[in-house]
């Protein structure tokens, strides 16, 4: 018996679960998004994409099947959008910064503030340059993956693989809504001795022009490059290989670099593998079912002759 259509409703339900997803997050930050949208200008606009937005990923859900991936591209393509978004809906929330809780952490776990003297305890620039190249391989590390999956016809682990991106994705979005954190690069600025170079300076340019207020804890750069190297193991070694080795050099690199504080960092990376074990665990069970199924019938079925 050919497994086409089973390998077809793997995707299917893992675009299903992308939108269904997407559609949740997008309704319930409306509701901040329109209070802010209400005072005009480019709050109102913001407020009319986003609600032009939700509408198009139900049309999406509503009209989603095995043939299409329409919730997995529409993940990627709305990643940038979502976390851009995100100061709109702190201040539509009211919800107040936490950075002296998250610092008390920090001297708690580490008897001191990493991301001001880490560099400091490692004046190289070689290691610098190496840090700061490795932090923007975030961006590579977004999309990469799954479009390799993509390029290859991989359609059902491409999915999936959206699918648990995904879900990182809008976990740090919902925990940066509830609970916001400026991050040391916003309360303290530039680490005592860190080294110049021009990977640093880029780094610091991009974080300057594309980064949002609020979006340190947990480090999503972490979370997501964690979750896609996870992925990635599982469905192409060689570049789940790659992936790692750039995600450990990433982790440190946000702190090295002074953006991120060190328990961003460890609550990124358990948030990533919280994910990944909760899908490879829905997927197992989901797998097992209708095999258990297939078993109770075939026990009771007449035995042939």
């Amino acid at each position: 018996m050919s497994d086409a259509p089973e390998i077809g409703s793997h995707s299917a339900s893992a675009q299903r679960a992308t939108l269904r997803l997407l559609a949740g997050y997008l309704a319930l930050t409306a509701v901040p998004i329109l209070r802010q949208g209400f005072a005009g200008g480019a709050h109102a606009a913001v407020a009319c994409v986003h609600m032009t937005t939700l509408a198009a990923v139900l049309a999406a859900l509503a009209l989603a099947d095995e043939r299409r991936s329409l919730g997995s591209w529409m993940s990627l393509i709305l990643w940038p959008a979502l976390y851009a978004e995100i100061p709109l809906v702190i201040t539509g929330l009211g919800t107040s910064f936490h950075d002296g809780v998250v610092q008390s952490w920090e001297l708690a776990v580490f008897h001191g503030q990493p991301a001001q003297t880490l560099a400091s305890q490692l004046p190289s620039k070689s290691i610098s340059e190496l840090l700061h190249l490795a932090y923007l391989t975030y961006y590579p590390l977004i999309y990469l993956p799954p479009l390799t999956l993509s390029f290859r016809g991989r359609k059902t682990d491409f999915d999936e693989t959206v699918l648990a991106v995904t879900a990182v994705w809008l976990a740090c979005l919902a925990a940066f809504a509830v609970y916001p954190v400026a991050g040391p690069r916003y309360l303290v600025g530039e680490p005592p001795g860190v080294p110049q170079g021009p990977a640093r300076a880029f780094a610091v340019w991009l974080l300057e022009r594309g980064s949002s207020r609020g979006t340190a804890f947990p480090s999503s750069h972490v979370a997501v490059s964690v979750v896609q190297s996870l992925m990635a193991l599982r469905f192409q070694r060689r570049v789940g290989i790659a992936a790692s080795v750039a995600t450990v050099l990433l982790a440190i690199g946000a702190v090295y670099g002074g953006f991120h504080y060190a328990v961003d960092v460890i609550a990124g990376a358990f948030l990533g593998v919280l994910v990944f074990c909760a899908l490879i665990l829905q997927r197992s069970r989901r797998v097992a079912w209708p095999a258990a199924n297939l078993r109770a019938a075939d026990d009771g079925a007449p035995a042939s002759e």
